[in-house]
């Protein structure tokens, strides 16, 4: 069977097998197992060696799935609606406690997928998609669909000075506890502090010059007349900030990345992209991750880097290595994020930083979490140094949790906005 590579391999379908069966206190028809590094809740009667589809915490099931399957807690919306599911209208999977249990992701027999059509018996384990067949299976889950604006110049006419090329969005980080199997166990690991806040990229990047009218006929006469130069640009994860350019749209209150950014103008060389995790306040006073202000004045924000990258003329990016990312945030006054630990993967012990407040751990290179005692930190980065370094994120569930209640109240975050 051919199945298509997932968009987003963090909030894809997996097929898995059941390694584990863990008896829950207080359940009788339910029991717990663990799923690439999570907790799933599931019936009594599942055994050892079954095989299912696993869907992670935030991700979004097709109506599809959840009419099909009976999965919608309203009946009126399942094929029989007699029936009644657990599973909200929004399709979302929530990372929630059952009777004091954690449950962070969901685990269903491969029959769930039989309205696809797609012959499941040649589905194996590993196996990741959101669509199969043609049909929608998952997605990751937005609060809403943002509203196209009014008024926006037409990407036909609208004069762009960035090239993604000469400055590229940070990839996203794989899940750890899936993919990590993968990864030499002899090779080195640098784990780091996972910080809660929104992205920010900061480049001295090649952009396009507008030309003037006199330089547009100069040029018809052969004249020389350089169509690039070199500018700092600022950007959130998806977007970019250009304030330089006259065309562009803002569309946010608060452009904290440009503001931000420019505090390190004439610190980077040319071609150096620097990426980085801003947190505390926006300049108006609004948080930026709630819960997580990390004992920064109301008001301001820090800025913790994580990665920096070199892109030459022609588009292609050599990473500085973790150690010299170190060396220059000391050698110019900048904040990186805390090293917790180095060692060879097979030694690496991830439980070890899940469900714990690091900076009360006795990690005093961490940022604190401030005075709310009622969170944990985010998680970790696990970090493979190379020319491309390969990147890694470990998420807590207790975190999972604090996200889960968030999306229940309907609010998005400030990364997701930009997005």
């Amino acid at each position: 069977m051919k199945i298509d590579k997932p968009i987003n391999s963090n909030y894809a379908a997996v097929v898995v097998a059941i390694k584990n069966i863990i008896p829950l206190d207080g359940c009788d028809n339910v029991v717990g197992t663990t799923i690439f590094g999570f907790q799933a809740i599931v019936g009594k009667d599942t055994k050892v060696g079954d095989i299912g589809v696993m869907f992670p915490a935030e991700c979004q099931l097709s109506d599809e799935l959840c009419y099909y399957n009976n999965l919608y807690r309203h009946g009126d919306k399942n094929i029989d609606e007699s029936k009644k599911g657990y599973i909200e209208d929004n399709r979302r999977v929530k990372a929630v406690k059952f009777r004091g249990h954690p449950s962070s992701c969901l685990f269903m027999s491969l029959d769930c997928l039989n309205y696809t059509r797609a012959n499941i018996s040649e589905l194996v384990e590993g196996d990741e998609f959101d669509t199969l067949n043609g049909k929608e299976v998952c997605r990751k889950y937005v609060v809403k669909e943002r509203e196209p604006r009014e008024n926006k110049i037409s990407d036909r006419n609208k004069f762009k000075r960035v090239d993604s090329k000469h400055f590229p969005e940070h990839f996203d980080s794989d899940n750890y506890f899936k993919w990590s199997p993968t990864v030499d166990p002899e090779k080195e690991v640098i784990v780091t502090q996972k910080i809660h806040g929104t992205s920010i990229r900061i480049g001295n990047s090649i952009v396009k010059r507008k030309l003037t009218l006199a330089d547009r006929i100069a040029k018809m006469f052969g004249a020389n007349i350089k169509d690039t130069e070199y500018d700092y640009i600022y950007g959130s994860r998806k977007v970019v900030k250009d304030i330089n350019n006259p065309n562009q749209n803002h569309f946010y209150d608060v452009d904290l990345w440009t503001i931000e950014g420019k505090k390190l103008d004439g610190i980077l060389p040319q071609n150096y992209i620097l990426f980085a995790e801003l947190i505390g306040y926006t300049p108006s006073g609004a948080i930026i991750q709630k819960g997580y202000d990390y004992g920064i004045e109301q008001g301001k924000a820090e800025l913790y880097v994580y990665r920096i990258t070199i892109v030459n003329d022609q588009g292609i990016m050599t990473d500085l290595s973790w150690d010299n990312i170190k060396e220059f945030c000391n050698n110019n006054g900048l904040n990186h994020v805390a090293e917790l630990w180095r060692g060879k993967l097979r030694d690496f012990k991830v439980e070890d930083f899940m469900d714990k407040r690091y900076f009360d751990e006795g990690y005093r290179n961490c940022i604190g979490l401030g005075n709310n005692k009622d969170i944990v930190d985010e998680g970790v980065c696990i970090r493979v140094d190379g020319l491309r370094p390969y990147i890694m994120k470990a998420k807590a569930p207790k975190f999972l949790e604090h996200e889960t209640k968030l999306l229940d109240t309907g609010e998005e975050d400030l990364e997701s906005s930009q997005s």
